[in-house]
């Protein structure tokens, strides 16, 4: 899928394709931070319109290790424009083999959504540890895994399962490529009114607009990744840009935004909402 320019302003660039093409568009060492959340396998159809053109999306990989094959790709594509010292924040959620709590989440007006998530290579109803697989695999490719942050979520959907405990959590990775790296705990402590060193669990609650996306990130989420690891007047990227969240907080706290995204629609919501910014 060739990569084609949906906005640019200034401060904001947009791109609609696959996060691989979209990237290499973007010059080297040009990226300062990466704040991103890729979909999160068989969960959701995105984009149908983009699978109907016979494009593939991230997500929907028949098998648990050809999506943790993708993410890699992505990440390994991602080396080439980040700046020496970039920080890379990684939100990823859990899953369970064969979808047996009945968890889908898919919202109104998503007709092409998956029914069913295929056996993984654990047996039936085993919790996946998707988000550590994704983390190992990086460190083999010579990431730095630097942070397991645990993103505390007090509100959550409830489900009707009844044998283990309720999903409230899920996982932030900061990974860096080199042992030096930009991170400012000062900006951290006052992003939030942290008090000492600013700890690995955020109790975030989920966002709750309707900002015409399935699954909107609370921008409280890359506000404080991008206080921490991106240098003032800096450049964030997020590869699979959604409805804008990362973008929101990038232009609040003085930072350029590029985004990307296989659906232009996504884009028409992110720009409505960075266009509305104070």
């Amino acid at each position: 899928m060739k990569a084609s320019m949906y906005h640019r302003s200034e401060g904001v660039a947009l791109y609609t394709a696959d996060a691989t093409a979209s990237m290499a568009e973007l010059p080297d060492g040009s990226v300062d931070c990466l704040v991103t959340s890729p979909p999160y396998w068989r969960l959701r159809d995105y984009a149908p319109s983009v699978r109907a053109g016979g494009h593939s999306q991230i997500g929907l990989e028949e098998t648990a290790d050809g999506y943790v094959a993708a993410l890699r790709a992505v990440f390994a594509a991602a080396r080439r424009v980040l700046a020496p010292r970039a920080t890379v924040w990684l939100n990823l959620g859990d899953s369970y083999s064969t979808n047996s709590d009945g968890y889908w989440c898919a919202a109104r007006g998503q007709d092409r959504q998956p029914h069913y998530r295929p056996r993984a290579d654990v047996p039936h109803k085993n919790l996946l540890g998707m988000p550590w697989r994704v983390a190992f695999a990086l460190q083999q490719d010579g990431w730095l895994l630097r942070s397991a942050i645990v993103w505390h979520k007090p509100h959550t959907t409830p489900t009707q399962v009844q044998d283990r405990l309720a999903t409230r959590s899920e996982l932030i990775f900061l990974l860096v490529s080199q042992l030096d790296y930009y991170f400012d705990t000062g900006s951290v402590r006052r992003s939030w009114g942290a008090r000492g060193q600013p700890g690995d669990v955020w109790t975030i609650s989920p966002d709750r607009s309707r900002s015409g996306h399935p699954a909107p990130s609370p921008v409280e989420i890359p506000r404080r990744c991008i206080a921490a690891g991106c240098p003032p007047g800096g450049h964030v990227l997020d590869p699979f840009s959604g409805s804008g969240t990362t973008g929101i907080a990038a232009r609040e706290l003085g930072r350029r935004f590029t985004g990307i995204d296989t659906n232009a629609e996504y884009h028409r919501i992110a720009l409505r909402r960075l266009t509305t910014l104070p």
